[in-house]
């Protein structure tokens, strides 16, 4: 027995509803985490630049880097650039060095910031971030080329990125 028209009209409004509703949730999801990334990079990043140049400027002392001591290099830097008087970007964490991401979708993003003279280094990125940040810096998205370059971390969900200045 055939489908009356009826039942055919519901069932065809109610599929075109539904799939309405989930692009409209698709895009919404997505503007938002397009938000979250524009506001890592251009409040937190470039942030980290002009602080980077601003201490370089200064002609002040680096902390040695021993390949191993991350967290402390970035502490004694952390150090150094306040008593410099150089402004530090404003992080969402307890410790300026380090941001965390919440996108609708995927996993948390902690990032953490290694600073040197002359560039940036940047671990625990998704992909989605490494290349939105390849795209605003460098104006394409190449991660082998360019100011912005980045490979798979340790784990697969992650990049590290590399950032000239």
């Amino acid at each position: 027995m055939a489908p009356s028209p009826i039942a055919t009209d519901r069932f065809s409004f109610g599929l075109v509803y539904t799939m309405v509703a989930l692009i409209t949730f698709w895009a919404g999801f997505r503007l938002i985490n397009q938000g979250l990334e524009s506001r890592f990079i251009k409040d937190y990043m470039l942030q980290w630049e002009v602080s980077i140049r601003a201490y370089s400027a200064k002609q002040a002392q680096w902390p040695k880097f021993s390949g191993s001591n991350h967290v402390a290099y970035m502490d004694s830097l952390i150090n150094e650039m306040k008593r410099a008087g150089v402004p530090l970007p404003d992080s969402n964490t307890d410790v300026t060095y380090r941001y965390q991401m919440a996108p609708f979708g995927a996993g948390d993003e902690d990032i953490f910031v290694l600073c040197f003279h002359d560039r940036l280094v940047l671990y625990g990125l998704s992909g989605n971030t490494m290349n939105r940040l390849d795209r605003t810096v460098d104006q394409h998205s190449d991660l082998e080329h360019g100011r912005v370059t980045g490979y798979p971390g340790k784990t697969a969900k992650t990049h590290i990125g590399m950032w000239r200045l």
